[in-house]
């Protein structure tokens, strides 16, 4: 059995709807590990288990590089996706449609000869 090209666009999409599914839980589950960080953090870094200047800037510092170092991920994460998705959408001969920059409605992704139907 052959597949069109249409066929094969909506299994290339479906696999990356599958695989961003697959991601939301990951960062479903990272989401309870930060509020469980943050409730520790709250509880336990304060003025009296933390004496001296020196040692409040070090310990905040590496809270912040943690964070920083988890947003850092997820935007590289997320140039990934975008970069797998301007790849799967390509540009379209006439200039609209697939991989358009001005394409901002689902629509218009697709220009299959199904826009009317929709």
């Amino acid at each position: 059995m052959t597949l069109d090209r249409t066929d094969l666009y909506m299994q290339m999409l479906d696999a990356t709807a599958k695989l961003q599914y697959e991601i939301s839980l990951m960062l479903e589950a990272r989401v309870v590990e930060a509020s469980k960080s943050q409730n520790w953090i709250c509880q336990h870094i304060n003025t009296t288990n933390l004496e001296g200047h020196d040692l409040k800037m070090k310990v905040t510092g590496q809270i912040h590089e943690s964070v920083i170092e988890l947003i850092d991920g997820l935007t590289k994460m997320e140039n990934a996706l975008n970069g797998q998705m301007k790849a799967l959408l390509g540009k379209h001969p006439s200039g609209s449609g697939l991989g358009s920059d001005d394409a901002m409605e689902f629509g218009s992704l697709l220009p299959f000869g199904e826009d009317e139907k929709l």
